[in-house]
Protein backbone atom coordinates (compact mmCIF):
# COMPACT_ATOMS: atom_id res chain seq x y z
CA UNK A 1 0.00 0.00 0.00
CA UNK A 2 2.79 2.43 0.91
CA UNK A 3 4.52 1.77 -2.44
CA UNK A 4 1.29 2.61 -4.27
CA UNK A 5 1.01 5.88 -2.35
CA UNK A 6 4.65 6.72 -3.13
CA UNK A 7 4.01 6.00 -6.83
CA UNK A 8 1.06 8.42 -6.80
CA UNK A 9 2.97 11.42 -5.44
CA UNK A 10 6.40 11.04 -7.07
CA UNK A 11 6.09 12.10 -10.69
CA UNK A 12 8.24 12.61 -13.75
CA UNK A 13 7.89 16.11 -15.23
CA UNK A 14 8.67 16.74 -18.90
CA UNK A 15 9.51 20.36 -19.58
CA UNK A 16 8.35 22.25 -22.63
CA UNK A 17 11.17 23.46 -24.90
CA UNK A 18 13.84 22.16 -22.49
CA UNK A 19 15.82 18.96 -22.40
CA UNK A 20 15.46 18.32 -18.64
CA UNK A 21 13.30 15.55 -17.25
CA UNK A 22 12.61 16.21 -13.56
CA UNK A 23 11.51 13.86 -10.81
CA UNK A 24 10.10 14.82 -7.42
CA UNK A 25 7.06 14.99 -5.19
CA UNK A 26 4.47 17.06 -7.05
CA UNK A 27 1.84 19.40 -5.62
CA UNK A 28 -0.46 21.10 -8.12
CA UNK A 29 -1.50 24.60 -7.02
CA UNK A 30 -4.62 26.62 -7.86
CA UNK A 31 -2.66 29.69 -9.06
CA UNK A 32 0.57 30.39 -10.93
CA UNK A 33 3.13 29.15 -10.31
CA UNK A 34 0.94 26.10 -10.67
CA UNK A 35 3.39 23.33 -9.76
CA UNK A 36 5.51 22.80 -6.65
CA UNK A 37 8.17 20.07 -6.86
CA UNK A 38 9.73 18.92 -3.60
CA UNK A 39 13.06 17.09 -3.54
CA UNK A 40 13.57 17.80 -7.25
CA UNK A 41 16.24 16.00 -9.30
CA UNK A 42 17.13 15.89 -12.98
CA UNK A 43 16.90 12.46 -14.58
CA UNK A 44 19.99 11.33 -16.49
CA UNK A 45 18.77 7.76 -17.06
CA UNK A 46 16.80 5.20 -15.05
CA UNK A 47 19.75 4.53 -12.77
CA UNK A 48 21.16 8.02 -12.27
CA UNK A 49 19.74 11.36 -11.24
CA UNK A 50 21.46 14.59 -10.23
CA UNK A 51 20.47 17.60 -8.13
CA UNK A 52 18.30 20.21 -9.85
CA UNK A 53 18.76 23.12 -10.14
CA UNK A 54 22.54 23.12 -10.46
CA UNK A 55 24.64 25.22 -8.10
CA UNK A 56 21.98 25.34 -5.38
CA UNK A 57 21.36 23.38 -2.20
CA UNK A 58 17.65 24.08 -2.62
CA UNK A 59 15.73 21.01 -3.88
CA UNK A 60 12.22 22.51 -3.83
CA UNK A 61 11.14 24.53 -6.88
CA UNK A 62 8.06 26.15 -8.39
CA UNK A 63 7.14 25.90 -12.10
CA UNK A 64 4.54 27.75 -14.08
CA UNK A 65 2.09 25.78 -16.20
CA UNK A 66 3.57 27.17 -19.42
CA UNK A 67 6.89 25.38 -18.68
CA UNK A 68 5.38 21.90 -18.32
CA UNK A 69 4.71 19.60 -21.26
CA UNK A 70 3.47 16.63 -19.24
CA UNK A 71 3.41 15.00 -15.80
CA UNK A 72 3.86 11.23 -15.82
CA UNK A 73 4.39 8.27 -13.51
CA UNK A 74 8.07 7.30 -13.37
CA UNK A 75 9.11 3.81 -14.38
CA UNK A 76 9.51 1.37 -11.46
CA UNK A 77 13.29 1.35 -11.93
CA UNK A 78 13.53 5.17 -11.91
CA UNK A 79 11.26 5.35 -8.85
CA UNK A 80 13.54 2.91 -7.04
CA UNK A 81 16.59 5.04 -7.94
CA UNK A 82 14.82 8.14 -6.59
CA UNK A 83 13.74 6.43 -3.36
CA UNK A 84 17.37 5.50 -2.56
CA UNK A 85 18.27 9.16 -1.94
Amino acid sequence: MEEELQQQVVKLVLLLQRSEYLIGTITELDEEPSLFIENCYEVIDEESIKPFPKFSAQRDIFLTGENVLSILDPSPKLLETYKKL
